[in-house]
């Protein structure tokens, strides 16, 4: 959960900053690689990092391919739709003939909605399509995503971002690394655990308005 800062280009946010303790306590100089949320757990399964940070919910499929921590965070599902429209205002009368839900391929949104959609259209969408402009430009009624995601989305201004109810289940967030590599897996799930012990997490996420989605 980190963006760039527009003004100095430097990667902020509580995984960002996490990511520079995991390097400071290894003794190494922490080395950011460029991805997206469709791409990251293809890059962490074939080794094109040593571990992804960057809110990566956890869900069936995404394990099948890559070993997790333990959990660190927790957040809702959102739908997002435009102000503008009435069609569909969040979570009410999403799943009715009729509707296009969009959820973006390899969102843990598309596991969950591919479960819990019975009338309703899914619609995945794959890069280059962007799916604020495909609500935007009406071929999609409402899009899903996981809680990381909507967080950038909660500040224009054009959208309406309704968090998942309760009968759907929250995301858990955790570090991903290669299967297969049990000691290091071990030492991320130390450093986490140190993290919470002594208070960093913990004082991390309030900087970044998380501290009530932390998880022990």
């Amino acid at each position: 959960m980190s963006s760039r800062n527009a003004r100095n280009g430097e990667l902020e946010g509580l995984d960002a900053e996490m990511a520079r303790a995991l390097a400071a306590r290894l003794n190494v100089r922490p080395v950011f690689m460029p991805t997206t949320p469709d791409a990251v757990v293809g890059m962490t399964e074939r080794g094109g990092c040593d571990v992804a940070i960057g809110g990566i919910g956890i869900s069936p499929a995404r394990a099948a391919r890559v070993a997790f921590t333990k959990p660190y965070l927790s957040g809702p599902l959102a739908a997002v739709t435009q102000r503008s429209s009435g069609r569909v205002q969040g979570w009410a009368g999403m799943d009715r003939p009729g509707v296009v839900v969009a959820v973006a391929v390899g969102n843990v949104a598309e596991e969950v909605m591919r479960q819990q959609l019975r009338s309703a259209e899914l619609f995945v969408i794959s890069p280059p399509l962007n799916a604020e402009q495909e609500i935007g430009a009406g071929r999609a009624d409402v899009f899903v995503t996981d809680h990381a995601d909507s967080r950038r989305l909660r500040e224009d201004d054009m959208l309406r971002v309704a968090d998942a109810p309760r009968n759907v289940a929250d995301t858990l967030y955790a570090y991903a690394v290669p299967r297969g590599n049990n000691a290091w897996l071990a030492e991320l799930n130390a450093f986490l655990a140190a993290r919470k012990t002594d208070g960093s997490l913990a004082r991390a996420a309030t900087r970044w308005n998380l501290r009530d989605r932390l998880v022990n």
